[in-house]
């Protein structure tokens, strides 16, 4: 008895394509649609863990309904009990960002330790590019460009980190006399 067994390209070891994990320029009301019909289980499985009427949600994602609609509160959590952030992603689309998902901080607070795992952070991503590229004439494989993105979000969050430790050591300013 044979069997076939079928691998989407972005799964297969080797895969010459990369796959991204979501569309660029996706429409927000898209990116709400396909988040809510794309659990599993289904809309009715995501309305019920939101603890929301499944037929209310059907209606507040469905583009061609005038008259229910997703209010941000409910796409906030229709996204984090889905564990797919796309709507975020596609309103970052919209209007000319990017996001990116955070690392918690590492530092606990202390200077030096932010700045260090900062500048460790940037190392890595220097070292997958590098890696990537010396690949040669054949190419940058999408594990070594996984690779590059995954340090490139560490650096990022680990900056982001070290900014945060400056804002919570900020002076008042002085009071100015009356």
């Amino acid at each position: 008895m044979n069997s076939t067994v079928s691998i989407h390209d972005a799964a297969r070891y080797g895969a010459v394509e990369f796959a991204p994990d979501r569309e660029p320029g996706q429409d927000v009301a898209d990116a709400a649609y396909a988040v809510a019909h794309g659990y599993p289980g289904g809309i009715r499985a995501l309305a019920l863990r939101m603890g929301v009427n499944a037929n209310t949600l059907t209606a507040k994602v469905n583009q061609q309904n005038t008259t229910h609609h997703l209010s941000l509160h409910e796409a906030v959590a229709m996204q984090a009990m889905s564990g797919n952030a796309a709507v975020l992603h596609a309103m970052a689309d919209a209007l000319g960002y990017t996001c990116t998902r955070m690392t918690p901080d590492q530092s606990g607070g202390e200077p030096l330790r932010a700045m260090s795992q900062a500048q460790s952070e940037f190392a890595e991503f220097v070292r997958s590019v590098v890696d990537g590229l010396d690949g040669g004439p054949s190419g940058v494989s999408p594990n070594q460009l996984r690779r590059a993105q995954h340090h490139a979000q560490e650096a990022i969050g680990a900056i982001g980190h070290a900014l945060a430790m400056l804002r919570a050591r900020l002076r008042t300013a002085p009071e100015v006399p009356r």
